[in-house]
């Protein structure tokens, strides 16, 4: 196996396939606070998110996601933990994930340790901007609404 062959093996191992299969199938919510949608320029991948908050605490999602396989793993990880957390904590995941992609960290508070799995993806820059999609779209989100970072109303 070539040094490329593993990389590949690495970064598209069986947790990232099963992350993105809890987020295939569109689940939309009624009455949702905010919607925004995303798009990476570079890949195209696609993420509508329905959002509800409760001040700077999100507390609940829905999601109509057109992307690739990391892009998808990169919004199951957020589906299963992203609710209850405030933006703040998101925002500075999302901070920490882009330094991974970059190589520089590789490690993450609970409850979002299995975004350590894309570690492997920064050999792939062109998939950047498909991970970092959610983050991006909950802050726009969260700026839609009228909250900073520092969960204060602007």
């Amino acid at each position: 196996m070539t040094e490329a062959d593993a990389t590949l093996v690495a970064l598209y191992q069986p947790r990232i396939r099963e992350l993105a299969a809890r987020v295939r199938s569109d689940r939309r919510l009624s009455l949702p606070d905010v919607t925004v949608t995303r798009r990476s320029p570079v890949c195209g991948s696609t993420l509508t998110l329905d959002m509800r908050a409760d001040g700077d605490i999100l507390t609940e999602i829905g999601w109509k996601a057109r992307a690739c396989t990391l892009g998808m793993a990169s919004l199951g990880i957020v589906s299963l933990v992203g609710a209850g957390q405030t933006c703040g904590r998101i925002a500075e995941v999302g901070d920490r994930l882009e330094q991974t992609l970059h190589g520089k960290v590789s490690d993450f508070p609970a409850p979002w340790e299995d975004l350590s799995i894309f570690a492997a993806a920064r050999w792939y820059p062109s998939r950047f901007g498909s991970i970092l999609l959610p983050f991006q779209t909950i802050a726009q989100g969260f700026d839609n609404l009228g909250v900073s970072r520092m969960g204060r109303h602007l």
